[in-house]
């Protein structure tokens, strides 16, 4: 009895990979015939317009993320700014009446300056949110054939 499990045991083993290989192959999915081509046309004129939309919203969306960054920009400066001149007056407060003028004329050459950055990011703004139209389309050229007079 003992030498027929043996026996059974040993051919299972010899035999496991096998079908093992067998039942692995049967998972992978069949290979599917190349479907032929339409001999209809396809009409991409819908593409194509969904594809200029589609190119039109990303332009858009585009400006808008760097108007708002512009914009971010700006905010940041003019912070700046009120923290800098928080920080004069605080100066100006202990200073003798020479040192204020000098903290004075700092302060109105930095505001001067980030006057001009200030216009110049504001412009760069501007030119974001109000986008330039296209080109208008060449006009139809219809050739009308010349009327001629009957003899």
């Amino acid at each position: 009895m003992n030498v027929r499990l043996a026996l059974l045991a040993g051919a299972l083993v010899a035999f496991a990979p096998v079908a093992w290989a067998q039942q692995a192959n049967t998972l992978q999915p069949p290979r599917a015939a190349p479907v032929p081509a339409s001999p209809a046309k396809v009409d991409q004129s819908r593409d194509a317009g969904s594809l200029e939309k589609l190119n039109r919203d990303l332009d858009a969306a585009s400006r808008r993320v760097q108007s708002d960054t512009l914009g971010g920009q700006i905010q940041r400066g003019d912070d700046q700014m009120d923290a800098d001149r928080a920080r004069i007056e605080r100066q100006r407060a202990g200073a003798t009446p020479a040192e204020q003028a000098r903290l004075r004329q700092q302060y109105d050459l930095r505001r001067a300056e980030h006057d001009a950055w200030r216009s110049g990011k504001e412009q760069q703004q501007q030119r974001l949110e109000t986008p330039t139209l296209p080109p208008p389309p060449p006009p139809n050229e219809v050739r009308t054939p010349q009327i001629e007079p009957r003899p």
